[in-house]
């Protein structure tokens, strides 16, 4: 089966899901797919396999919520999020981002949005604050030309309020309001609020639960910009 939408996940660890699989019930559904080894398979989580602690992401609960509004497709997600990343690795041109492009091309012709979750790595750095919100940009505007495509949903989720001085990192909520801000200035476009949503105890992931949450506003805010 060839999914009917797809969906490319990119960023860092808590895009790549570092939550405790034991600490909420799976999600199972035929119509989930997820690009490995290039091929379509059933979607088990860990999606990602960037790291031997991949665990639940936000992915399988942003499919199902899709699902709810949308029975009639069948959904491929493409994991390609890698932990301790920062955005210049994922600059066009770098090995990360041709890696994921060509997984990406071999996947699917065209993309129906892509999920990007990341910040923390950059969030310690004063000087990589500065031209986050350019590289994002230029990010953005870089897929969207690959797949010559230049309205693709691109939707980006705030950082934990855990990211912050305490946890080593100073500029947390700067890069969560570099997010925010670029809703005004990339078209299809939306950030995530992250508010109210735990780690796990360790200062920089999200738990299981709020992992499970937090897809649910990914989707939401893809449904809101289809329905414009």
């Amino acid at each position: 089966m060839h999914p009917t939408h797809t969906f490319l996940l990119i960023g860092q660890s808590n895009m790549a899901g570092r939550g405790e699989l034991s600490a909420v019930e799976p999600i199972e559904d035929s119509r989930i797919l997820m690009f490995r080894d290039n091929n379509w398979i059933p979607a088990v989580e860990p999606l990602h396999q960037d790291r031997p602690e991949a665990g639940i992401g936000l992915a399988m609960s942003f499919a199902a919520l899709l699902l709810d509004h949308h029975p009639e497709i069948t959904i491929g997600l493409i994991p390609c999020a890698v932990g301790a990343t920062s955005i210049s690795e994922w600059m066009p041109g770098t090995e990360l981002y041709q890696k994921t492009i060509g997984i990406a091309h071999r996947a699917t012709d065209a993309l129906q949005g892509i999920l990007w979750h990341q910040g923390e790595y950059d969030a310690n750095d004063r000087n990589r604050v500065a031209v986050y919100a350019e590289r994002l940009t230029f990010l953005v505007e870089s897929i969207r030309s690959d797949f010559n495509s230049p309205h693709i949903p691109f939707i980006t989720g705030e950082l934990g309020s855990f990211i912050n001085a305490t946890s080593g990192s100073l500029y947390g909520d700067d890069i969560s309001r570099i997010l925010k801000s670029l809703v005004k200035n990339v078209p299809n476009y939306a950030c995530v609020s992250s508010i109210g949503l735990t780690d796990k105890g360790d200062g920089l992931h999200f738990n299981s639960r709020s992992l499970r949450e937090f897809g649910k506003r990914y989707a939401s805010e893809l449904l809101r910009l289809w329905n414009k």
